[in-house]
């Protein structure tokens, strides 16, 4: 099979150079990385995003070494170092039962500074989305796309009556995604969990004046801190190398789906949650201010048969293909391989080759992206469904799985090693295609083998961590 000339994993070509015009719609985590690749891959790009301006506000969300390691490439590393003022440096994951006894504790390797990106959502969206208009990216804040069209010839949208074509679509706009309906051809709207968690955020150099929190603020690394019960977990611990608080608490969820998902949290019905759990958790959430909680339902949608529309034009990118429960800690991670995946097969491929690389993306990334979410799943479970016979026999049942095939993956490199070959499947209708980004058959997906040893586009851009 032929294959356009290809810059490889860390190379950057001459902008516009691609012929190939993208329309992202969409500028969350997602979005931003879709932008910012398919710009460094050589394609022209148009982003539309809803939100009148990006914001720095919320708790702390995780990517992973696994994709960190394309954001570490940005800039020639100045995006990383704009990053790390705002990164927390986990030392260990504690996990308690409801009283605070500690049943296990794990290393955050994957996650902290060095091996990862833990930070701020809102800090950190804000950073990614300086550097997409440090481009030259064209953006357009406050627009919301009323419609989208698609022929063997071309895609796009409609925006203030206004049509936007291009090669292709790629929709990065989240588990309230309204491009999915278009794209799966079908009405298809997210559905509860059954949980609905608690996120807020707590100024440290506020909280290092009280008592109640200094346990907290101790040393000069992060701390997480787990506490499990019936139908609740709670997480608490420390950002930007304890400069900040931050917890959440899942919980049952007694909204119905209709009337909102997202609203103001209340301290005293958090307080409720946790009666009769350890009081240090309690005190925390007396001392967040109520403007900074907020009640989010956590959402799902059934996995899809695929993520590529009729004419192969449009495609998916992120939560709207593929949401992810906080216990993954993998819904930005792979996020970030999706859209770092569709910009080398976009590469790869070529604009006479548009629908061959959107499925090849898909074709690669299907199958990892669905076991990843399945972890969340799991582990959500380990922690409300609690089987503490079993625990008792094996601590190591509740940690979070940190697994070498996940967090030491690069999924750059493995976009253009396993492009022909998906390709191909792709090109013959090959249903047996297995993809290599996954644990060969009967070889278990939750382990905790991660050692950072693989992680070298971070070392190249970081030759100083300590993994």
């Amino acid at each position: 099979m032929a294959i356009t000339r290809a810059t490889g994993p860390d190379g950057v070509a001459k902008p516009n150079s691609t012929g190939i015009t993208v329309i992202v719609i969409g500028l969350g985590y997602a979005g931003c990385v879709a932008a910012v690749e398919c710009h460094r891959k050589g394609h022209t790009v148009i982003v539309f995003e809803q939100a009148p301006e990006i914001k720095a506000l919320g708790d702390v969300i995780g990517i992973t070494g696994n994709a960190a390691q394309v954001i570490s490439k940005w800039g020639d590393g100045k995006v990383q170092d704009q990053l790390e003022p705002f990164l927390c440096d986990y030392a260990r994951q504690n996990i308690h039962n409801s009283k605070g006894e500690l049943l296990v504790s794990h290393t955050m390797l994957g996650y902290s500074a060095g091996s990862g990106y833990a930070a701020n959502r809102g800090d950190m969206a804000v950073v990614f989305y300086h550097h997409v208009k440090e481009l030259g990216i064209e953006v357009h804040l406050g627009k919301r796309v009323t419609e989208y069209f698609e022929t063997q010839e071309e895609a796009g949208v409609i925006v203030d009556g206004k049509r936007w074509s291009a090669d292709c679509v790629l929709a990065c706009d989240g588990v309230h995604s309204k491009a999915r309906g278009f794209i799966i051809g079908k009405s298809d709207s997210p559905h509860s969990t059954g949980y609905a968690i608690y996120r807020a955020w707590i100024n440290g150099e506020e909280a290092l004046k009280d008592p109640d929190l200094a346990w907290l603020l101790e040393g000069d690394r992060d701390k997480m801190e787990t506490f499990i019960g019936a139908e609740t977990h709670c997480i608490v611990g420390t950002g930007r190398r304890c400069k900040d608080i931050v917890w959440t608490c899942t919980h049952r969820d007694v909204y119905d789906i209709t009337e909102s998902w997202s609203f103001p949290g209340k301290i005293e019905d958090a307080l409720k949650v946790v009666e009769g759990w350890d009081p240090r958790i309690a005190k925390v959430m007396k001392k967040t201010p109520e403007k900074q909680l907020v009640d989010y339902k956590l959402l799902w949608r059934d996995p899809l048969p695929g993520w590529v529309s009729t004419h192969g034009r449009m495609m998916l990118v992120g939560d709207s293909a593929h949401p992810f429960l906080p216990t993954s800690g993998q819904g930005a991670g792979q996020a970030v391989e999706d859209a770092a995946t569709v910009a080398i097969c976009l590469e790869l491929a070529g604009k006479r080759r548009i629908p061959l690389a959107l499925r090849t993306s898909e074709k690669i990334r299907y199958a990892r992206a669905t076991l990843a979410q399945k972890i969340g799943i799991e582990t959500r479970d380990a922690w409300h469904k609690t089987d503490w016979e079993a625990v008792k026999k094996n601590p190591k049942l509740l940690e979070m799985p940190r697994p070498a095939w996940l967090f030491g993956h690069d999924p750059q490199e493995y976009a253009y090693e396993e492009f022909a070959t998906a390709a191909l499947a792709v090109l013959t209708g090959d249903d047996e295609y297995v993809p290599r980004n996954v644990p060969p058959p009967g070889q278990s997906h939750r382990t905790g083998d991660f050692s950072g040893k693989k992680m070298k586009a971070w070392k190249v851009a970081h030759p100083e961590a300590k993994l």
